[in-house]
């Protein structure tokens, strides 16, 4: 059980990661150029991320992803006029 508490925000990074790659690649070949606030939610997300996991004491990994993912799903969806 412990293995697998260790491995756990490996494996959410990683899943995050392909996600992020994966919707760049499409947004890529869609238009030739991103029009959206992906960049801008990444990193809002990431910070808001971080300081929620800080205030919990917890494992700030969790943390941090789920919030990279949250801002970045966020900012696609929002087009740039």
């Amino acid at each position: 059980m412990e293995y697998f508490k260790v491995l756990l925000p490996v494996i959410v990074a990683a899943i995050s990661s392909v996600i992020v790659i994966l919707v760049i690649i499409k947004e890529h070949k869609k238009n030739g150029k991103i029009e959206n606030y992906m960049n801008e939610g990444l990193t809002i997300g990431l910070c808001l991320g971080a300081g929620i996991g800080a205030s919990f004491l917890t494992n700030i990994t969790y943390f941090i992803s789920i919030g990279m993912l949250v801002g970045f799903l966020v900012g696609v969806n929002i087009k740039k006029h």
